[in-house]
């Protein structure tokens, strides 16, 4: 009988310990491939919604190089980088621009933080600053009038040990 009740036991213990971990609430982080495939898909994405509005428009890719001063030396991440003009500027307003592929982040999961319109109060530059914690990407967007690029969007992923 005590041994039936010890097994019992060990089994509601071990059941309890593997509800805790594997509902801890923070979401398993993605590998890189899987945040630089979300990361390039995400930033298309925005970019094919506005690109009929846009001159001289420039796409840097899931790029690496470089832009790494944020993570260790051990450590890499992805970007995404697009800039263009305005095709037709008098036309355009920075805050709508921006609250469009803000609105579009978010309807991913992604949510503004840091800094957006409301810090900046100004008409002619927009800026958002988005994250998604469950993919681990953030975009900053900004959009002005002067100077040219008028739009830029940045996306990058988090810092990655590098593999190899």
């Amino acid at each position: 009988m005590r041994l039936g009740a010890l097994a019992r036991g060990t089994a509601a213990i071990l059941a309890c310990f593997a509800a805790l971990t594997g509902c801890s609430g923070e979401p398993e982080r993605p590998t890189l491939a899987e945040a630089t495939q979300q990361l390039v898909s995400d930033g298309d994405d925005l970019v094919d919604g506005i690109k009929a509005g846009l001159t001289g428009l420039k796409q840097e890719r899931a790029t690496n190089g470089d832009r790494d001063a944020t993570c260790l030396n051990d450590e890499e991440q992805r970007y995404y980088i697009a800039k263009g003009d305005f095709a037709n500027p008098s036309a355009e307003s920075p805050l709508s621009l921006i609250g469009l592929l803000k609105t579009e982040l978010i309807t991913k999961g992604y949510y503004t933080e840091v800094v957006d319109n409301l810090d900046l109060w100004e008409d002619n530059l927009s800026v958002a600053v988005v994250v998604n914690p469950e993919a681990r990407l953030t975009f900053v967007l900004l959009a002005r009038m002067e100077p040219t690029p008028n739009i830029m969007i940045v996306g990058k992923t988090e810092c990655y040990p590098i593999s190899g």
